[in-house]
């Protein structure tokens, strides 16, 4: 680690184009300048353990993860021994949950996973889509075409392979405890998949953790958000002092 690495772990069917619009604000190509930038290349991955080997052998003491993402992000910092743990030196955690799915998603999961193994995706509908984004943004192109993108290049067996991985994951809440550096938790006020509640579980069991909930977005809050989630960034980096001079 050269203490200057920042890692950024997409969500479900995302890859490194989530993150596009936030680094090329003003504060993202300030944050470009000051870190070596990495991209966890998750969707390449082809079980959970190489989605996890993705994360540790970019070797970064910064963490930045999307819903997915930052799941895998908090079973990376569990899984870490007490001195490699202690060089991970802050943790940003966008539209994710640590807890484990609810039956009622459950369910909807395996209803999908049975349509996807007997059909070809045909990509997300409007209806869909819907549930992801804010309703003043469904007809806006720098939100949705990136996402119609992203699903139709990344299509059915990431999407299939990432569901089958994922769905039986345990509940990290009881352990998260354990992490210790800085943690910047953002949510959306009107994100359909990841409630506020689920958030305030992760920022109560943090012992130094700060949440921040953006108005007028839904889940892809990188998207939505681009402009705003670059600026918190930059001020949470600043207000840790990870470095002294970023304006």
């Amino acid at each position: 680690m050269n203490g200057n690495t920042l890692l950024l772990v997409p969500g479900t069917l995302c890859d490194e184009r989530l993150w596009l619009p936030m680094l090329s604000t003003p504060a993202g190509q300030q944050l470009q300048t000051t870190f070596a930038m990495q991209h966890a290349h998750i969707w390449q991955a082809q079980n959970h353990a190489l989605m996890m080997d993705a994360i540790a052998t970019a070797d970064a003491e910064h963490l930045v993860g999307f819903s997915l993402g930052g799941y895998l992000l908090l079973s990376h910092l569990l899984s870490l021994t007490p001195e490699k743990a202690s060089q991970i030196k802050s943790l940003v955690l966008i539209a994710a949950s640590a807890g484990a799915l609810t039956a009622a998603e459950q369910k909807i999961r395996q209803q999908t996973l049975s349509w996807l193994q007997h059909h070809q995706y045909q990509g997300m509908s409007q209806k869909r889509l819907s549930e992801f984004v804010h309703p003043s943004r469904l007809n806006d192109p720098t939100v949705t075409a990136s996402i119609r993108q992203m699903d139709k290049e990344l299509g059915h067996p990431v999407l299939l392979n990432q569901l089958i991985q994922t769905s039986n994951r345990p509940s990290l809440l009881d352990e998260i405890y354990q992490i210790q550096c800085p943690v910047l938790i953002i949510g959306a006020a009107e994100d359909q998949k990841v409630p506020l509640t689920a958030l305030e579980q992760i920022a109560k069991r943090l012992p130094d953790a700060r949440l921040v909930v953006l108005p007028h977005c839904g889940h892809m809050l990188p998207l939505e958000q681009p402009k705003q989630l670059a600026s918190l960034l930059l001020s949470f980096y600043q207000h840790c002092g990870v470095v002294t001079a970023l304006a």
